[in-house]
């Protein structure tokens, strides 16, 4: 007697869920699909326990008739797909069929459906795969699917599952995927009895700003190429805000989000050296392609596409993103010479008072400025300071702290690279890791030393995030006392900030608040020092073509040599190189 055997209806079945069904957010995306492709104009979404208790998604689309009804749950069945050719062309995200036949042998289904016509609407309930009971029921237009103890017949597949928490936030974030790319539908999330979104058919800017927050309005510049029949459209961040991981990054095809392995190269390419190491810019772009030019099913859940000519995708990414770059750099050259523009002095041994990077004295320039009530000093005097004057002099405090220390600067080369001279060797140095550097020491030196002052302010700044960021924000707000930031809840997704530290450049509160957000804030006390003195670095460092004076080039050569580490950025970059007189003589065959 032979081995091989036919599998059984139900096993073919959950098989066929294990392909597609992963998790709850696996079956929100096959559902919200769904709903989209019925035309819906709004989507309304509740789940419990992560899903794992119930899924309810309702939309007001064209609903299912009575005789489909029966259909909608079996597999292989679909009103969109006829033959070889339609199924190449589908414009569709799926078909109702399939992906209910495998949810439905996981779980205890129910849907009900009405058309707009009927006078009644139907529904059936589904346990094993198969329909235990069809009713009829009060007339709407629509369908709403109902999921009850997802996986409770296949128990080691919900065995391997993540926390309820990590399940939950993927839940939100298909949500908000889904919501990003269909501005004209509105959707209402609740979770767990909580309303964590709902949004109204909008612009589709403002559908970016609606989903990830009204911190990234004055932020996005907007990108739109065309060539060859493809269309990439959509926003990307400005420079000067970013992330310091890539999960700020969505991109579509035709509407549908999906993993282009080249895209994340491509943005930091593009970017270059406009952003500092390890940070990633925000993305939201959308490429509209003739369906014939790509092959969605090469992925069981179309996670990813692939493309007629792959080249054509990739180079109009470079190119749309290159062109919104090159005209909106050099980046605020006027912010970042203000920035530098008062030179920080250095605190005498004797002394126990507090340098805080700004200054007010008469005849100065106004730079950053804060209120006149707190306690400045005196900065070093360089008026008069050219390429070649000598740095030694400059110093109300001589003491070397380093060998390096420079007696000459002779300019920048490449818009990028200070050459100075010190006593043992010529000076290559990268103005941006350099200033990251001088940062970052000073600031680590205040919070180390609790030498900063708290600042109330008059008119709090609001935050605008995701109700899920905000929640994980303000877990971390007795952290973030201990940094000098006193935050507070104001209502959905906005957290007001009433106090900021001195050691905060003004103007720059929200983004190095962000950014710290970003690196999270559960970590012992000098951890926290060290992660909040990177984020200030990052966000008040001059950055590569930044246009700085000669006295400007003076003095941070000068802060650079009182450095602790002068060499390496706090990321590890490093912010010089020497050639001593040796290397030179030897370079030219002298000796």
């Amino acid at each position: 007697m032979g081995i091989i055997k036919t599998l059984s209806a139900d096993l073919i079945n959950q098989i066929a869920a294990g392909e597609v069904i992963e998790s709850s957010h696996s079956i929100l995306k096959e559902l919200l699909e769904n709903s989209i492709d019925a035309g819906a104009e709004k989507i309304e979404i509740l789940t419990e326990n992560a899903g794992l208790s119930k899924i309810i998604v309702s939309d007001d689309g064209h609903g299912i008739s009575e005789e489909d009804l029966p259909l909608a749950v079996q597999r292989y069945a679909t009103s969109k797909i006829q033959s070889f050719r339609d199924l190449e062309n589908v414009y569709t995200f799926g078909f109702r069929g399939e992906a209910l036949a495998s949810i439905a042998s996981v779980s205890h289904l129910t849907v009900d459906s009405g058309i707009g016509e009927g006078r009644t609407a139907f529904r059936v309930h589904v346990e094993d795969g198969k329909i235990k009971e069809k009713e009829m029921i009060p007339h709407f237009r629509g369908t709403k699917i109902e999921i009850r103890d997802l996986f409770y017949n296949t128990p080691v597949r919900r065995k391997f599952l993540k926390s309820e928490i990590g399940e939950e936030k993927k839940n939100r974030n298909r949500v908000q995927v889904t919501a990003l790319a269909e501005p004209s539908i509105g959707f209402r999330y609740v979770q767990n009895g909580k309303e964590v979104l709902n949004v109204s058919k909008e612009s589709h800017f403002e559908r970016v700003l609606s989903v990830f927050g009204e911190n990234l309005r004055d932020h996005l510049l907007p990108v739109r190429i065309e060539r060859n029949g493809v269309v990439l459209e959509g926003w990307i961040s400005h420079p000067d805000f970013y992330k310091s991981n890539r999960t700020g990054q969505y991109f579509y095809v035709n509407k549908r989000p999906v993993e282009l392995k080249f895209s994340s190269q491509i943005l930091k390419k593009c970017y270059g050296e406009l952003l500092p190491s390890g940070a990633h810019p925000y993305a939201f772009l959308f490429f509209t392609i003739p369906p014939e030019h790509l092959d969605v099913n090469v992925h069981p859940q179309k996670k990813e596409v692939r493309f007629l000519s792959e080249e054509t995708i990739t180079g109009l990414l470079f190119q749309g993103i290159q062109n919104v770059l090159r005209s909106s750099t050099p980046v605020e050259f006027l912010e970042m010479r203000r920035r530098l523009s008062m030179p920080i002095p250095y605190e005498r041994a004797e002394e126990n008072r507090q340098s805080f990077g700004f200054a007010t004295g008469a005849g100065e320039s106004p730079g950053l400025g804060l209120p006149s009530t707190l306690p400045f000093r005196s900065h070093y005097s360089l008026e008069g300071v050219e390429p070649g004057i000598n740095l030694f002099q400059l110093s109300d405090n001589p003491k070397k702290h380093n060998s390096f220390v420079p007696k000459k600067h002779y300019g920048i080369i490449f818009e990028t690279f200070i050459l100075a001279e010190a006593e043992d060797g010529l000076y290559i140095i990268d103005q941006h890791t350099a200033h990251e550097r001088i940062r970052y020491e000073e600031v680590l030196r205040d919070l180390k030393q609790k030498a900063y002052k708290a600042q109330p302010l008059l008119t709090p700044i609001r935050i605008e995030m995701t109700k899920e960021e905000a929640e994980d924000a303000l877990k971390h707000s007795e952290s973030l006392e201990k940094l000098g930031i006193l935050l507070e809840p104001f209502s959905g997704g906005t957290i007001l900030v009433r106090e900021v530290p001195s050691y905060i450049d003004p103007g720059k509160e929200q983004e190095t608040i962000l950014d710290f957000f970003e690196r999270k804030a559960d970590k012992d006390e000098s951890e926290l020092y060290d992660e909040m003195a990177k984020c200030v670095a990052c966000r008040s460092a001059v950055k590569k073509g930044d246009q700085i004076s000669d006295q400007i080039i003076a003095e941070l050569l000068q802060r650079l040599s009182y450095c602790e580490n002068p060499s390496l950025c706090p990321h590890g970059r490093p912010t010089l190189i020497k050639l001593t007189r040796y290397d030179l003589e030897k370079m030219f065959h002298r000796i």
